[in-house]
């Protein structure tokens, strides 16, 4: 028999989260991902694989077998990250005793949290050592003219021209929103460059303005001046799962799928008698490898 503790309806709770999760998790459709219901435990291991390039063959003299090749990525689940929230009874009670509105108030910062954590660790890997190619412009010069430079240099190494994506920092995404290209409705054939804000396809890349860190992300992409990048799924790789549920039959769990993108989140709560609190957690357990080099252009500014 489930528990249902001080009220608290988990189920309820992540409904109200799936509009919200939708929109944030946006910018994971651009990494492949390995994501799946299976529990696992901190520190197992995912392995996930992408496929080299092609050369086209001469038929005209017989069809004759080539050599295909995939590359495994091998992705540690070695980052666990979430939020605990805690409302002392005095706070429930100053809610006319309402949890269910305490937590739903604060528990989509609580689920921002855990996507920007998920989405710094990808940033993270976006550095020279791990992908050498890279495009330099100031922000006040970044165009669609850049992009399409950039869509050249990765079809002349052979990536695959369909799920691209450009992911910018809000000073080169606003860059490319001011460019007349994608800002004038009649060019783009609709109007949401101008109406509201959304230029989100330029030359064949699905483009997205990232407000965490990217040149913050880590010491190197601060070095690095990194203000962007450019890739197909191949370039990274994230698996991610739910924590394995806890052994205590007081802890209420609900596991949560992202609609758009499918990652999976795990919601607790419980009280903690002690401390004279309602508890209500969020967690993700997550690993992010680097895979094939050659799919990934950084943007930097210097």
């Amino acid at each position: 028999m489930a528990n249902s503790l001080n009220g608290i309806n988990l189920q309820a709770l992540a409904e109200l989260s799936v509009d919200f999760l939708g929109k944030t998790f946006a910018p994971l459709r651009s990494v492949a991902r390995d994501f799946t219901g299976d529990p696992s435990g901190s520190g197992e291991s995912v392995v996930t694989r992408y496929a080299s390039a092609l050369t086209a063959q001469d038929l005209s003299t017989g069809y004759t077998a080539s050599d295909v090749t995939s590359s495994s990525v091998s992705i540690s689940l070695n980052n666990m990250k979430g939020f605990s929230m805690g409302f002392s009874d005095y706070e429930v009670s100053r809610a006319a005793g309402d949890i269910n509105w305490l937590t739903s108030v604060f528990l989509q910062p609580a689920y921002e949290t855990v996507v920007d954590s998920i989405m710094t660790e990808i940033v993270s890997k976006v550095v020279s050592a791990n992908f050498s190619n890279a495009t330099t412009s100031a922000a006040s010069a970044f165009d669609s003219d850049d992009i399409a430079d950039i869509a050249g240099a990765l079809s002349s190494r052979k990536v695959p021209r369909g799920e691209r994506s450009v992911i910018l920092s809000p000073t080169y995404y606003a860059a490319v929103q001011k460019d007349t290209i994608v800002g004038q409705a009649n060019t783009y054939g609709g109007a949401e460059g101008v109406r509201e804000y959304e230029g989100n396809r330029v030359h064949g890349f699905d483009l997205y303005e990232y407000t965490g860190a990217i040149n913050g992300a880590s010491a190197t992409t601060t070095s690095e001046n990194l203000q962007g990048f450019a890739l197909h799924p191949s370039a990274i790789a994230i698996a991610a799962r739910f924590p394995a549920a806890p052994a205590d039959s007081y802890v209420q769990t609900e596991n949560v799928y992202d609609p758009a993108v499918g990652c999976p989140l795990q919601l607790r709560s419980w009280y903690d008698a002690t401390a004279g609190k309602h508890m209500v957690s969020v967690a993700c357990l997550y690993g992010v490898a680097v895979g094939n080099a050659a799919a990934l252009q950084r943007i930097k500014s210097a």
